[in-house]
């Protein structure tokens, strides 16, 4: 039997109603990814805190299953806050591929974990209870640092952010001053969790758990006074693009004829020295405007934009001039070396010039 610690009452409550919220979001009529990732968001926030409660109550060492998944919790959440709040501000960016790499750490974190069930109950309790006498000295250290650095650095991240935000929108300043210091309580928090741990001082893990419990409550009702935050900060941060916009007053459906006519018509990819000015002055733009032309409303940069025509004409001179050689379609269509040409096309097609002719032949043949 095992009595609670009456500091920790309240990080039980944190942690059960973070669970709760998380169900809620799962349960609506038509969830769409944000709520899946909000939903995660605080289903993780539910294992720390219930995590913190448990350790704070010397449990892990009596009971091993009571901290399960506590690391691998402390490896996801940043990574779902940073998602969730992307995927709000930028939409086009939820089919990204590359955001599964956030999650190595959380994934290693959660094998480590399951593959530490497996064992006896005496070894992990035995294990658990030496990493309890001497934390600093305790091979699972290194997870702990690692969790603790992996948070500190989504929630910096997402601070910075934040604050820039405050200094740039004019609107909403007091919902965003709030998720500010959201943010800085959340990384005392950790800190306080980890000091605490790592040195053995009590009131200052509890003081850490009670604060991501309190954090827990002030979202809560922060998300049902300001039900539509994020959309209005969208809104505000669009208006404020447009304000500082360099393209203010630039026929762009102008523009856009006149750089179809430009790589289409004249070809004017296949120049070697081909560079942002040059284009920009063709296009009567400077140089600024047409780098933004091509971020806001090609979703490219310069240098990706004009090798992606140069790879499609390389593909046609591949295909219908099987007398040329590989090296001559290179210069013909702008590349400047031959091996950034294989470069630019094998990560465009998946080929390289030489395997996409052959099998171009073999599709012919």
């Amino acid at each position: 039997m095992w009595s609670m610690k009456a500091a920790t009452i309240t990080i039980f409550f944190g942690s059960f109603l973070a669970f709760l919220l998380a169900l809620e979001q799962q349960t609506r009529k038509k969830p769409n990814l944000a709520n899946l990732l909000f939903s995660g968001i605080f289903l993780c926030c539910a294992v720390i805190i219930w995590g913190a409660g448990a350790v704070a109550n010397s449990l892990p060492p009596r009971y091993p299953f009571t901290i399960y998944l506590f690391f691998t919790a402390i490896c996801v959440v940043g990574p779902l806050y940073y998602l969730y709040f992307r995927l709000l501000l930028h939409p086009e960016t939820s089919q990204d591929p590359k955001a599964i790499l956030h999650f190595i750490p959380g994934f290693g974190a959660f094998l480590f974990e399951t593959g530490f069930q497996f064992f006896s109950t005496d070894f992990k309790k035995a294990w658990l209870a030496e990493m309890f006498d001497s934390p600093p000295q305790h091979l699972l250290m290194i997870l702990v640092i690692t969790g603790a650095l992996h948070a500190s650095s989504y929630l910096i991240y997402l601070l910075k952010m934040d604050m820039g935000l405050v200094w740039n929108v004019k609107e909403i300043k007091t919902e965003l001053r709030l998720l500010v210091i959201i943010d800085i309580v959340a990384i005392l928090s950790v800190v306080a969790l980890f000091l605490g741990f790592t040195f053995k001082v009590p009131y200052l893990f509890e003081i850490g758990g009670n604060m991501l419990a309190l954090l827990t409550v002030c979202v809560f009702l922060g998300y049902n006074r300001y039900p539509d935050f994020f959309q209005m900060l969208k809104a505000e941060i669009e208006k404020t693009r447009y304000d500082k916009s360099s393209l203010t007053g630039v026929d762009t459906d102008e523009v856009k004829d006149r750089l179809i006519d430009l790589l289409r018509n004249e070809k004017i990819f296949t120049e070697s020295d081909l560079n942002l000015k040059r284009l920009a002055d063709l296009l009567a733009l400077t140089p600024h405007q047409l780098s933004e032309y091509l971020n806001e409303h090609l979703k490219s940069d310069f240098r990706s934009f004009i090798n992606s025509f140069r790879v499609d004409e390389a593909k046609e001179l591949l295909t219908a001039h099987q007398e040329k050689s590989i090296l001559t379609i290179c210069y013909e269509v702008g590349f400047g070396s031959k091996s950034t040409f294989n470069a630019v096309f094998k990560k465009e097609t998946g080929l390289t010039p030489s395997e996409f002719r052959d099998a171009s032949q073999n599709r012919q043949g």
